[in-house]
Parts: C-alpha cells; sequence; structure tokens
C-alpha cells in the first residue's frame, strides 16, 4: 500500500523544513518591534516564521506575501493562534499595488527578501515603502554578507541539511553549492522527501538572489527618501553566512 504524503502545501512545508528552524535574526526583529513601537510590515511573509513570532510576542503584523499558497498556511495559522496578522497577498514587485490596513512605523525584510526583487522594481519599492511608513518611520533588511559567505569553508565544514519530520514522512534539504555570477548568487539545494516504507524522492532546487552591497542599499534608500541608520549583523554559525541589516528610517 502506497502511503500518500501529508496533506501540506508543498510549499509551505518546503519552507518550514529550510527556514523554520532559523532563529539568530528574531531577537532583532523583536528588539527593533518594540524600539520602534506600532505595527509592522513584514516583506515576503512566507509560510509566517517570522510574522508569527513578532505576533507572539503582542505586535500587530502586516504580513505581504505573493503565493497564494503561503498566503493560504499564514491565514490558517494565524486563525489557529488567534494572533493579530493581517495577510495580503502582494507582489513586491509590483510597488504601486502595496497597501497596508493601518500605518506600519516599521517594515522589515528578513532572509534577504530584497535580494530577490529585480534591481529594476527597486528604486520604486522602497519609495512606496518610504510613503507607507512615514515620518519617523523605519526599513530593516537583511542582506548577505559576502565576505563571510567566501570565507564559510563549507568544504572543510560541513553544513547539516535542514531536516523534518511530518506524519513519518521525512523531509531534508542540503546546500550543495552557491555559485557567484556578477550580478546573482544561485543557492543550489537537494531536497530529498522519504515515505515511511522508505521510499526516496529527490530533486533539485535552486534559489536566486540579486548581488546587493549594504552600501548600494543604503545609496538607493536615500533616493527613496531615507537616511541611513547603524547597520547591524546577524550571525547564524559556523559554517554559515553571516547576514548584515541595514537600517534605513524616514526624516522626521
Amino acid at each position: 500500500m502506497t502511503m500518500a504524503p501529508p496533506a501540506i502545501n508543498e510549499t509551505a512545508l518546503w519552507q518550514e523544513v529550510e527556514f523554520g528552524a532559523y532563529g539568530a535574526d528574531l531577537p532583532i526583529w523583536t528588539e527593533l518591534a518594540d524600539e520602534t513601537g506600532g505595527p509592522v510590515l513584514e516583506l515576503g511573509a512566507g509560510a509566517g516564521r517570522t510574522a508569527l513570532h513578532l505576533a507572539g510576542h503582542g505586535h500587530e503584523v502586516i504580513a505581504l506575501e505573493r503565493d497564494p499558497d503561503l498566503v493560504a498556511a499564514l491565514d490558517r495559522s494565524t486563525e489557529r493562534d488567534g494572533t493579530s496578522i493581517h495577510v495580503l497577498e502582494v507582489d513586491l514587485s509590483s510597488p504601486s499595488e502595496i497597501d497596508a490596513p493601518v500605518r506600519p512605523a516599521l517594515a522589515i525584510g528578513p532572509l534577504h527578501v530584497i535580494q530577490l526583487i529585480d534591481p529594476s522594481a527597486r528604486g520604486a519599492l522602497l519609495a512606496r515603502l518610504s510613503e507607507l511608513i512615514g515620518p519617523g518611520g523605519r526599513l530593516a533588511l537583511t542582506v548577505v554578507d559576502e565576505e563571510s559567505m567566501m570565507s564559510a569553508h563549507p568544504s572543510s565544514t560541513r553544513i547539516l541539511p535542514d531536516m523534518r519530520e511530518l506524519d513519518g514522512w521525512v523531509y531534508s534539504s542540503e546546500p550543495l553549492w552557491i555559485q557567484v555570477a556578477s550580478d546573482a548568487l544561485t543557492v543550489r539545494r537537494i531536497r530529498e522527501r522519504v515515505s515511511p516504507a522508505g521510499a526516496l524522492d529527490r530533486s533539485v532546487h535552486d534559489e536566486t538572489l540579486q548581488r546587493l552591497t549594504p552600501e548600494a542599499l543604503e545609496r538607493e534608500g536615500e533616493r527613496a527618501g531615507f537616511k541611513p541608520a547603524p547597520r547591524r549583523r546577524i550571525s547564524y554559525g559556523p559554517g554559515e553566512a553571516d547576514s548584515l541589516l541595514v537600517l534605513l528610517e524616514v526624516p522626521e
């Protein structure tokens, strides 16, 4: 008898496998939300890793996500937990479509979401966020620290796969390599799913990030009406690249 995989959306499931255990950045989002006060707008909320964390700490969250399956997954989690999250299906590459039911005091972009945006749309996105946040508001975006990425030495420090077990099925996602081009970083992963009977299903998944330095992002932010504030570093541990958090503020 062949057992069917768990009745959970595949996109949401792999989000949970690959990012659900990441927690190094959560304290800084909570700290910024506490400092700023008011609602928090999250860009690219996915299945809700950060949004649910902030809502659980008493913050009102507006979660923007373009994937309808992830929107549905986050809606279900919000209803289950009874948290204060406004979930909106929005494509960040179309900034004119972005709106919010309340004015956010802080907008955040965890997990390098700003590097998923095509450079041709990035300036308009920053300008729209400046309008939404308004004077005194803050925008916090993470970018890959390429220097730490190059010195992580994955050949000598094995990176263990991200894993999750669900209803007897075992899911794993292992980073294989990072391809560095002049304008983009491509991360290749092997995704594996093992049934309770031991049947293996394997696929390759690539994620491409636009290369973006903190300095370039700060310059783009200034053109959109922000002023830079001191950056912060997020360290994920041995064998992992750090992230740099670029903090931008709308002048009062």
